[in-house]
């Protein structure tokens, strides 16, 4: 709830209103801001929520996580759950740096998708005698507020390289850090294929072991991606899952689609990434099966949705919907299959990332719409005809697609 919205700077009341409520997008926040005309100001919103009004927060039971001893909450804001926290303006269209801090009882820990600033400030909140712990993250990136996250719970972290570390309850915690000891490896991987080092843009890269509940393999906050304990399996058979989120800070977190009907530049950027990550490391073979795999998976898919075939297209329409009613793999795979489509195109593998990379870089740090991706695509490649029109509105796959797949050499 809104308790008071002012100008920081002078504390002057601005007035406001939560005129409409949507059943799927939550309510409408307006601030008047008239009487601050030609000034450059901070607006500030003093408001509460709970774990019943904010469903982007996630609380565990002690007997929900691995020590069995202390409760664990945990943010997830991807798709439009970010408001369901924080008063913002919650659309991949807006990116911005932050600042947050987050106050707990000792001796529970806190890990943000930031920097830590400082260490843990001890603070009395209560006249209970309990000790609290004041953590203060920073996150100098402009991201979209789906990308703000915050974790809290009996963690500790264990370094894995110069760059890289896990954080996990203690159980785990020793298993995570060799499943996941090729972290570094992917990092050096992903940033020469991305053209762009990894560390000039984010710092460090760790990874959170979440409780085996945690509801998805993993997700690529900044600086702190969190992963399901349920990929841990001794042998590091699941390691796939970190190429992909690391994947992401390129595609998706430095260069984002600015609105939910373009989420394939997220995902299908991201997928296409991930395999070449693996065909640099493992040899262009395993690159090829894991197309394969996924392409199974796109064919599965458009199947499931034949009852909804708006849901099978590439720029679907989601016009007061709630985007993860619309979630499936056909952003992933069939995005995917487009960029592949691109590459035999204009000639392989070399030409393609010629261009991904003028891309990562021409729209570092921005939002932009498949609109602007095509624009930017036949300008690198003015002679290259592409049927962009079946892609972005055809259901299935456009007729003749799965030949150019299979005669990948």
């Amino acid at each position: 709830s809104i308790e008071r919205v002012h100008a920081k700077s002078t504390n002057a009341a601005l007035p406001w209103t939560v005129p409409k409520y949507h059943a799927h997008l939550g309510s409408c926040l307006e601030i008047d801001i008239s009487s601050m005309k030609d000034q450059s100001f901070v607006v500030q919103i003093h408001y509460a929520t709970s774990r019943t009004l904010s469903g982007g927060i996630q609380w565990f039971a002690p007997v929900q996580t691995a020590g069995k001893q202390h409760p664990f909450v945990y943010t997830q804001f991807e798709a439009i759950l970010a408001r369901s926290m924080i008063p913002c303006q919650d659309t991949p269209a807006v990116k911005a740096p932050y600042t947050i801090e987050v106050t707990c009882p000792d001796p529970l820990v806190v890990a943000c998708s930031g920097t830590q600033v400082g260490s843990a400030e001890r603070v009395d909140l209560y006249e209970d005698g309990k000790h609290w712990l004041r953590y203060t993250f920073d996150q100098k990136m402009p991201i979209p507020a789906y990308l703000i996250a915050m974790a809290c719970g009996a963690i500790q972290r264990k370094a894995m390289g110069p760059r890289t570390g896990v954080w996990a309850e203690l159980p785990p915690l020793e298993a995570a850090a060799y499943e996941y000891a090729g972290t570094e490896e992917f990092l050096d991987t992903a940033s020469k294929i991305a053209g762009i080092p990894y560390e000039g843009l984010w710092g460090h890269y760790d990874l959170l072991v979440l409780p085996g509940a945690f509801p998805y393999g993993g997700m690529e906050n900044p600086c702190l991606t969190f992963v399901s304990s349920s990929l841990i399996t001794g042998d590091r058979a699941l390691v796939d899952v970190v190429a992909h989120e690391i994947a992401h800070s390129w595609a998706g977190n430095l260069v984002s689609n600015s609105n939910w009907q373009d989420f394939w530049l997220n995902e299908g950027f991201t997928m296409y990434l991930e395999r070449l990550i693996l065909g640099e490391l493992h040899g262009e073979n395993l690159r090829h099966f894991h197309v394969l795999v996924g392409y199974q998976d796109l064919l599965k898919t458009i199947i499931d949705l034949k009852d909804d075939p708006e849901y099978q297209k590439l720029r679907p329409n989601l016009e007061g919907v709630d985007p993860d009613d619309a979630f499936s793999r056909i952003p992933y795979e069939k995005g995917c299959c487009l960029l592949l489509h691109l590459e035999q195109l204009v000639g392989g593998k070399d030409k393609m990332l010629a261009w991904i990379r003028k891309y990562f870089a021409d729209f570092a740090r921005k939002s932009l719409d498949s609109d602007q991706m095509v624009a930017h695509f036949q300008a690198f490649f003015p002679g290259v005809q592409v049927d962009w029109n079946s892609w972005f509105y055809g259901t299935g796959l456009p007729a003749g697609f799965f030949l150019l797949l299979f005669l990948v050499k």
